[in-house]
């Protein structure tokens, strides 16, 4: 029997990440991180330029003058500094090209 590599299968971290870029990002990033019309093809940026650093403090704190919203700064943040890492996780993990495009799932725990 042959041994497959799963490429859906991620860890909790990644799979919360997944769930929340679905919830808040995809809109704009597009399904799988794939990019749009609105803002830019984030697996392409994580293997290019942007920095563990410059994504979270770029979903931290946004770019108001380029549409992208705050996300984790100021009194009421939507997103707490975990998940906006479980988010980088599970970007990442696309831009490594270990996480193939589509619904991921987690290893059973039976």
């Amino acid at each position: 029997m042959q041994n497959k590599t799963d490429l859906l299968l991620v860890t909790s971290d990644e799979y919360e990440g997944w769930k929340i870029f679905h919830v808040y990002c995809y809109r704009c990033h597009g399904v799988d991180a794939l990019g749009s019309d609105i803002a830019p093809h984030l697996m392409k940026s994580l293997q290019e330029t942007v920095t563990h650093d410059c994504f979270i403090g770029t979903v931290t704190n946004g770019r108001p003058t380029r549409g992208m919203p705050t996300w984790g700064a100021g009194s009421n943040p939507l997103l707490n500094a975990k998940q906006i890492e479980q988010v980088y996780a599970y970007v990442k993990a696309r831009a490594d090209g270990r996480l193939a495009p589509g619904r991921p799932h987690k290893a059973s725990t039976n």
